[in-house]
């Protein structure tokens, strides 16, 4: 339940007065399909009677399609525009490619349903760029020069995305896609606590390519290279949800996510400060000066016996664990 402040006329009471909105189970048939949800609903505060509160209705019959799409895996309206996003590409052009009417595409975003079998069509063109160039060079001819072109590079973009030489790699997808605000500087800090935490987890690192001790702490050379055009700003792809889950296994995920749900939470800064004091990073840029570049590679053995030892002290196997390693580095940051 949630209270509105605003006022509305009562039919009943025959004046404005204020409410409030709550919700109920309901259920609907959707072309034979049972759909069940929870309906949202307005009650006088004077009365107790129901009443009209506009853009309610709206709101239960989206809830409803949602649901209903879910049910039949018919694509969304937001997944479509990902599709237009994704490959840089107008309703329509989008519309003649995949060999569907002129307005389709148009008239999906509208909200009108697909069939299954085109919804199919656009899940596949979602997920993979190679059926979406094959389209795309087989109905070229439907399309403008400029707007073939626009396609062509922004399927090599996704392709260039795609490629995952190394595990730093697969798993800075997940972390970028993982909703939090994602730049290269905190990208490099979560690889490394998850480079460390999983090998505490697991016995052995998720992540085996070594990282180089630079001026802001761990780095991951390949993976700082293939971000560093975004500069100090946001990462962002152009990947489906479903292909990144895909890169890994549930475990990777579990281990991917505890280090994004601690250490995650700090910003990149911070995290870099919390590297500095790290035996790790000190010790591979020993007569280093702080402020001075270097490429040297952060030894492996160093780094777990460093974090055993805090292991065997804070359990950084957990959440609790790790926050309380954490705040007795943040001590150490204020002596």
């Amino acid at each position: 339940m949630y209270t509105e402040k605003r006022e509305l006329l009562c039919s009943k009471c025959r004046k404005r007065v204020s409410y409030h909105i709550f919700k109920r189970p309901a259920k609907r048939i959707i072309k034979g399909v049972e759909i069940e949800y929870e309906e949202y609903y307005g009650i006088c505060d004077e009365c107790k009677s129901e009443i009209y509160v506009p853009g309610l209705d709206d709101k239960n019959e989206d809830n409803v399609e949602k649901l209903f799409r879910k049910k039949k895996n018919l694509i969304t309206i937001p997944e479509i525009k990902v599709i237009l996003e994704k490959y840089n590409i107008e309703k329509r052009p989008l519309s003649k490619l995949l060999g569907l009417g002129e307005l389709t595409i148009t008239r999906y975003i509208d909200g009108q349903l697909p069939s299954k079998k085109y919804s199919d069509l656009l899940f596949e063109v979602l997920n993979d760029e190679h059926k979406m160039k094959k389209l795309a060079e087989e109905n070229r001819n439907l399309v403008s020069a400029v707007a073939f072109e626009k396609i062509m590079r922004a399927i090599d973009e996704c392709e260039k995305e795609k490629k995952t030489d190394t595990s730093a790699e697969r798993i800075a997808l997940y972390v970028i896609n993982s909703g939090k605000e994602i730049t290269n500087l905190f990208l490099q800090k979560i690889l490394y606590y998850i480079k460390v935490i999983s090998e505490l987890c697991l016995g052995k690192t998720m992540i085996p390519e070594p990282c180089e001790a630079w001026k802001y702490g761990p780095v991951f050379p390949k993976v700082y290279n293939k971000y560093k055009e975004f500069g100090k700003q946001e990462i962002t792809i152009n990947l489906s949800n479903d292909y990144i889950e895909s890169l890994l296994s549930e475990e990777e995920k579990e281990i991917t996510d505890l280090v994004l749900h601690t250490f995650g939470i700090y910003n990149a800064w911070f995290l870099k400060d919390l590297t500095h004091l790290e035996d790790p990073w000190r010790i591979a840029r020993k007569g280093i000066d702080d402020n001075d570049a270097s490429r040297n590679i952060m030894d492996d053995v160093v780094i777990m016996s460093y974090f055993l030892k805090m292991d065997q002290k804070y359990n950084l196997k957990s959440p609790e664990g790790i926050e309380k390693y954490i705040c007795y580095m943040k001590k150490r940051m204020m002596e």
